[in-house]
């Protein structure tokens, strides 16, 4: 091997080595909410002898994350190397060594509550009653995050409860425009959230949220099965959204009829009628059916064909938030009706 080619293998193995390094890596115990090239959840890290806590937006290979835990890891990180996009991180990630993982404590605090796991509907702000049902959280045990609707934007956050204590972290939401009667609303209630830690009272279905004055900031009321189907039974839910486009569908409507289990109404061209089930958050329909009647709108006939392909024979899951009922298959929101009020 002549010297100028020593050479070049000699560079070429000291940029590899320079490349690449195992940095050690604490990981906390529950994701957060954070915005990369859009909306996520991230991990909270501390690399080396960092003494604060960053978002790590990238993914570790070889690293099976279960929340609830404290992680301290050895992870090789390597630098990519060529032109990288300005939205990409400079470097990959591989786990080499789970050192330690250790159950956090507040992880196991709080997790029998009743509100645990409850779509909480807020009710009183500020001392002041609200009458929207646009304003809604969930604090989801799994994954130590907070999660609903602000008034106007869905919202997200991190929180650590010990007992009837919760401290809420920083979080992100979207930022759709709407009237300015819930962008206020949400002005109010973020700005109320972002006093962090709280006392929790609770009595029957309503949770109160009380500052370190002890003054009452939020009361929520949980919305279980019951309270539920007392408002969505016997009303008519008028088709305004399919796979997220929102317009007018037409003579699209539903109409459920909770004693008898019963569901009926319009897919756009044929009535449809069946029988349902229901189980903490999810509809099961069955037998449904529908006249036969033929349409010559093109536009009726595919909205009623996808209606129709997400319902027959289908569980899915729902919610109610400010005058729509809203139908999920998986994490995706597949149908909105909003309530008739005529």
């Amino acid at each position: 091997m002549n010297k100028m080619k020593l050479l070049m293998l000699l560079l070429t193995l000291s940029t590899a080595v320079f490349a690449q390094e195992t940095i050690k890596m604490q990981v906390k115990e529950q994701k957060v909410s954070c915005t990369g090239v859009a909306p996520m959840e991230c991990l909270e890290v501390k690399i080396g002898k960092e003494k604060e806590w960053s978002y790590f937006y990238d993914r570790i290979e070889g690293f099976d994350y279960e929340p609830g835990y404290i992680y301290k890891l050895k992870v090789e990180r390597t630098k990519k190397s060529g032109t990288v996009p300005a939205d990409a991180s400079a470097y990959t990630y591989k786990l080499r060594k789970v050192v330690s993982k250790k159950k956090a404590k507040s992880s196991e605090a709080g997790t029998g509550a009743s509100y645990i796991d409850k779509k909480m509907i807020l009710t009183r702000l500020n001392g002041q009653n609200i009458t929207s049902t646009s304003v809604y959280m969930t604090l989801n045990a799994e994954t130590g995050m907070i999660q609903g609707k602000s008034g106007c934007n869905s919202f997200g956050a991190s929180y650590k409860l010990d007992s009837d204590r919760i401290q809420i972290n920083r979080g992100m939401g979207t930022l759709m425009a709407c009237d300015a009667e819930s962008m206020k609303l949400e002005s109010d209630f973020l700005k109320a959230l972002e006093q962090e830690k709280f006392t929790i009272k609770t009595n029957g279905n309503t949770v109160t949220f009380v500052n370190s004055k002890k003054e009452e900031v939020f009361v929520f009321e949980i919305q279980d099965e019951k309270n539920i189907w007392s408002f969505i039974d016997g009303k008519k839910w008028k088709l305004i959204q399919m796979d997220r486009v929102g317009k007018d569908y037409g003579k699209a409507y539903i109409t459920f009829d909770a004693k008898n289990n019963k569901v009926y109404g319009n897919g756009g061209c044929n009535n449809f009628f069946g029988t349902f089930a229901t189980a903490d958050n999810t509809i099961s329909f069955s037998g449904l059916g529908s006249t036969r009647m033929a349409c010559m709108n093109d536009e009726s006939m595919h909205t009623e064909g996808k209606i129709m392909e997400y319902l027959s024979d289908k569980t899915v899951s729902y919610d109610v938030a400010d005058q729509t009922l809203n139908f999920y298959i998986g994490d995706k929101l597949v149908l909105m009706y909003g309530l008739v009020t005529e």
